[in-house]
């Protein structure tokens, strides 16, 4: 019995040690399955953080979004940049959540872009405005000296031009029947009027001085002095020939007749200029008149006279604008004390124009300008790390290195000055709406020499951006700003480095008329984009270039990209437009486009003026006109 009961206790102790190690397993079970254990919660996120961890840090170049590299020191391979890091997704899903295509960097990131950041501010502006121009005769000061009445030219006294002559001095000895019987008429009068003194009535003594008066002015209106006749009195006889003189002081510039010639009355016999005024003759662009009126002054100078400023006030300004050049005249009047100043003298001058009241204004190289569109950035002044939105403005008119802003914009908004570009790059790094691709989308990726990089085509190829096949408005435009640009290769071409910053000015302007929002498909404004920003870059600095050697090298950066334009995109409404070669640029080809088939090298001026071929006829008249097809595209 004993012994039973024995086996029966541990039996039932070995079911409740089991029972136990049961429980003890099945709750561990249900202890993993549970989402809230903590042991699992922490496993699982010490994997998530080492799988972050051991994600590598992407970089990629603020100029060339397509470049993509894991090494933090390389650079870029396109344009040698410094490479900036690509945020997380993390930090994008928390942007995007914000709305809007917001910007974060990190003061790293920010510090390799080079960005400026100023504020808005209301100021008081005086615009440069530039002028270039002539020196040309006053055409108020122009005298013709005439034949009062028919006879022969006896006597020359100035015989050829160039000669200066002073107010009175004899200019040439006429012989006139007419004016020998006016004389006469007038000497007889007076001997009848002597006569008539003392024995004469009172009526007749009246009649015969009124003849004597009429005599006198018959003289005059034959082109007499009175000088001539008071002489002509005193002496008592009539004199053979009458002496013309000068009506006043100048220079001849012309002899219209011969020694001997008959004339008749009205006939010209010399042509003076009087120069102690002259006349600037000034040309302005048609999108820097507003800054221009009648009385302000105008400061210039002369390459004949080099450190030395002349001056003068504006009298008039041409209500017409030449279609060809863009320009209108303005004419500025100048006192040439000294005789220093010669007609035909080349000139550059400067306004200095201002603003009636205190206006909202931005650096000229804060917005984004494509077509009508400008955009500019702006940073959250509460943020603690860098952040830039995008931001829609109104532009005003350019005063120099200003922007008035008429909307979008308060005062004291902080705008990205300097680097706004990059930002747009950023964004579409990260596939966020920009200017440039207002979708959005992130571009594929595509392993480049052991290199992630972004290989998304920056070039107008592909099926929404073939050669040739932009909208026919876009191409209008395009062919405007290829127009524009002939007068910068005419001034390159004839060695006028003042004309070249003037026309790379003007050529600015039409490149930001072409409206890159008429493209169809995001590749397309892409690849515009990047090339109108070399074209600005390269006309800024002809535009601030002071020699000819430095504007011909950034020439040729314009000149390339405005040449892949063309040939991406197509042009209408051009005129004749030919593509140029010189093989001797800088031990390389150079290229350009021009409007005449004779070339004229912007590259070496009058030393080779045509070196070089026409290689392409890129469009002509028959062409702009629908006739038969020009030349394709292609080089």
């Amino acid at each position: 019995m004993n012994a039973l009961k024995t086996r029966k206790a541990l039996s039932l102790a070995a079911l409740v040690a089991l029972g136990l190690a049961g429980g003890y397993l099945l709750a561990a079970l249900l202890s993993n399955d549970a989402p809230d254990a903590p042991a699992a919660v922490a496993e699982r996120d010490a994997t998530g953080a080492d799988a972050m961890a051991d994600a590598p840090q992407v970089y990629t170049c603020s100029m060339h979004p397509q470049v993509r590299m894991t090494d933090p020191d390389a650079q870029c391979p396109i344009c040698g940049m410094d490479l900036i890091p690509v945020a997380t997704e993390e930090a994008e899903d928390g942007q995007a959540a914000a709305g809007g295509p917001r910007l974060e960097l990190s003061p790293r990131s920010a510090a390799l872009m080079q960005l400026e950041v100023l504020p808005a501010t209301r100021r008081h502006l005086e615009v440069p405005v530039r002028l270039f121009g002539q020196l040309e005769h006053a055409e108020t000061r122009l005298r013709t000296i005439a034949a009062w009445v028919p006879g022969r030219l006896e006597k020359l006294h100035v015989d050829f031009t160039g000669v200066t002559v002073r107010q009175g001095q004899p200019m040439a000895e006429l012989f006139s029947p007419k004016l020998i019987a006016a004389q006469e008429e007038l000497l007889q009068a007076l001997a009848a009027a002597r006569e008539l003194e003392e024995g004469g009535t009172g009526i007749v003594q009246e009649t015969t001085r009124l003849t004597v008066q009429a005599a006198r002015d018959r003289l005059r209106l034959l082109g007499l002095e009175p000088s001539q006749v008071d002489r002509l009195e005193s002496r008592g006889r009539v004199e053979e020939r009458v002496t013309v003189p000068a009506p006043v002081s100048g220079v001849v510039l012309e002899r219209l007749a011969e020694q001997g010639d008959y004339v008749q009355t009205g006939d010209p016999i010399y042509r003076l200029a009087d120069l102690s005024v002259l006349w600037a003759q000034l040309e302005v662009y048609e999108s820097e008149l507003r800054w221009l009126s009648v009385g302000q002054e105008v400061h210039f100078t002369l390459p004949s006279y080099p450190g030395e400023r002349f001056s003068g006030t504006v009298s008039f300004i041409d209500p017409t604008i030449d279609p060809r050049s863009r320009t209108a005249s303005l004419r500025v009047e100048v006192e040439n004390a000294g005789d220093r100043l010669k007609p035909g003298m080349f000139l550059n001058g400067t306004v200095q124009a201002g603003l009636d009241s205190p206006g909202l204004v931005i650096p000229a190289s804060a917005p984004l300008v494509t077509g009508q569109r400008a955009v500019v950035y702006v940073q959250d002044r509460h943020a603690e790390q860098p952040v830039f939105e995008p931001r829609d403005v109104l532009l005003g008119a350019r005063a120099g290195d200003w922007y008035l802003v008429e909307e979008g914009l308060e005062e004291g908004e902080l705008v990205v000055a300097r680097g706004a570009f990059k930002i747009d790059s950023e964004l579409q790094i990260r596939g966020r709406p920009s200017m440039m691709q207002p979708e959005g989308g992130a571009p594929p990726t595509h392993d480049h020499g052991g290199h992630q990089m972004d290989v998304e085509t920056v070039s107008a190829t592909g099926e929404d951006a073939a050669t040739g096949s932009a909208p026919e408005g876009f191409q209008v435009t395009l062919g405007a700003l290829v127009r524009s640009q002939f007068e910068l290769v005419e001034a390159l071409a004839g060695d006028d480095p003042a004309t070249a910053r003037e026309a790379a000015l003007a050529v600015d302007e039409a490149l930001h008329g072409v409206d890159a929002e008429l493209l169809e498909g995001a590749a397309a404004r892409r690849a515009w984009n990047r090339l109108a920003q070399t074209m600005h870059d390269a006309l800024g600095e002809v535009g601030r270039s002071p020699g000819l050697e430095a504007q011909r090298r950034h020439f040729e950066s314009f000149s390339d990209a405005l040449t892949e334009a063309v040939q991406d995109f197509g042009i209408a409404d051009a005129g004749p437009v030919y593509r140029a070669m010189c093989p001797m640029v800088q031990g390389r080809v150079g290229y350009w486009l021009q409007q005449d088939q004779q070339v004229a090298n912007p590259y070496f001026g009058a030393s080779m003026l045509r070196c070089g071929e026409i290689i392409e006829t890129i469009s002509d008249d028959a062409a702009r006109d629908g006739g038969e097809d020009h030349e394709g595209h292609g080089s």
